[in-house]
């Protein structure tokens, strides 16, 4: 029987399992595609006048819980994975991951108000956690969310659920996605009409989770789907005409045969009105009741954002109005409205699209290598004027031979690969194209600015 180094039979290793299911892990060129989104969505949002801000990751389980998230059976908030502090530092506090960004961020503008000014126009790209059960290719643990928010302090005009919206068709436009609607609601549409009918708030969040798959069904599906849950079949009828309705009229007219509050169909006026003004086209912006959003912070508009004949994928982009999300905490009033895009799923469909493809080579990236026998020197001195000249540089110091130099330049992504040669000269490839051309070692900088001016 064979043994391993450390003298135990090879029976006796313990094998274990190293996988991290629904925790993504990028290699160099796909994090790379994922920060060039986040920089060209980060500067979307600022042109837009919204400022970058930083919350904590670990949040109080209560904090949590205020926003939305339900307690399961042994007190842990639904969503989230606990933290648990060393034993000698611990507070008495139950910590957990944040599961979105909407909630950390009210509660850090509900404990920093002081420091800030109203209405704060501000946006998160940073990363979330969810206790995902079953992860899948679209549901992560782990993943990236690109958060943008107009938060007030007392009052907050509905012109801003415009902007939001605005914002967030100029994000999709900026970083290569056409095909896409913002699906509109408010939920103050739904709330009326089961008012109207004398349906408990309790039972609101069971139809909003039967509602919220109307989209993605047929309407007599979705009707018989409240009536088995135990709404009455009336009710589920008109809950079925409200989420098939095209228009604000159709909607109108049915509220106001149930003698039903008209405030939400007023507002959606106003904000799909206001978003046009903004810029944001007819047919990127469509009337959809079925959108209720699931989280119970919503209070007012809701959106989703899908791409156009793969809603199969779920949405790409979603939020809505938030009315005294955490007022418990300081007394105060801190009414938004914000959006969130989940890179994860935007990045699956940009890949699908091509667009990672068309992205191509970074032209101003260079991947100098070293031959057999080259000097050291020239080797250190080349990187160095290129990187004066303004250059991302990656140096091989190793000597390598021709075809693994061109692999290392391939999978690098560089616009260009330099290889020093005898006698003080260097070849320069175009990555793009493949064709070569010998120089001087002090001139290789010339000949990549000459060849970037060509392309």
């Amino acid at each position: 029987m064979s043994t391993t180094t450390s003298g135990r039979d090879d029976a006796s290793v313990r094998q274990f399992d190293i996988s991290m299911p629904g925790f993504p892990e990028s290699l160099p060129a796909d994090v790379m595609f994922e920060q060039d989104i986040i920089r060209t969505i980060g500067k979307g949002f600022q042109a837009r006048g919204f400022r970058p801000l930083d919350s904590a990751c670990i949040q109080r389980q209560e904090v949590l819980v205020a926003g939305g998230a339900q307690y399961l059976d042994g007190g842990i908030p639904e969503f989230a994975f606990t933290v648990q502090e060393p034993p000698e530092s611990y507070t008495g506090a139950n910590f957990a991951l944040r599961y979105d960004l909407t909630v950390p961020v009210s509660r850090f503008i509900a404990e920093h108000s002081g420091k800030l000014s109203f209405p704060l126009h501000v946006y998160q790209i940073n990363k979330v956690w969810r206790a995902e059960q079953m992860p899948t290719a679209t549901h992560w643990r782990e993943f990236y969310q690109c958060d943008v928010d107009v938060i007030g302090q007392g009052e907050l005009s509905l012109l801003y659920d415009a902007e939001i919206a605005n914002a967030l068709v100029g994000a999709f436009r900026n970083i290569g996605v056409d095909g896409f609607t913002v699906r509109i609601s408010n939920r103050k549409v739904l709330a009326a009409l089961l008012d109207s009918h004398g349906v408990r708030v309790h039972r609101a969040r069971a139809i909003v989770q039967i509602l919220d798959k109307g989209n993605r069904q047929p309407v007599e599906e979705t009707v018989t789907q409240l009536a088995a849950s135990g709404i009455p079949e009336h009710v589920a009828a008109d809950l079925g005409r409200l989420v098939s309705s095209p228009t604000l009229s159709d909607a109108r007219d049915l509220l106001k045969l149930r003698g039903a509050d008209q405030v939400g169909i007023e507002e959606l006026d106003t904000v799909i009105r206001a978003a046009h003004d903004l810029g944001v086209p007819e047919d990127h912006l469509v009337l959809d009741f079925s959108i209720t959003r699931g989280h119970d912070y919503y209070t007012g508009t809701v959106f989703e954002t899908f791409a156009t004949g793969r809603e199969h994928w779920g949405a790409i982009g979603a939020g809505g109005r938030y009315q005294d999300l955490l007022k418990h905490v300081n007394g105060s009033s801190y009414p938004g409205v914000g959006m969130s895009v989940g890179l994860a799923r935007l990045m699956g469909l940009l890949r699908e699209d091509g667009v990672r493809k068309q992205q191509g080579l970074r032209h101003e990236a260079v991947t100098v290598v070293r031959r057999e026998d080259d000097d050291a020197q020239a080797v250190t001195g080349t990187v160095r004027r290129l990187r004066e000249a303004g250059l991302s540089v990656q140096a091989v110091f190793d000597p390598v031979g021709a075809e693994k130099a061109l692999s290392i330049a391939t999978e690098a992504e560089v616009g260009f690969l330099v290889s020093l040669q005898d006698a003080g000269t260097a070849t320069v490839r175009d990555m793009a194209s493949g064709a070569e051309r010998g120089v001087p070692v002090d001139g290789v900088a010339d000949a990549i600015a000459e060849l970037r001016r060509a392309d």
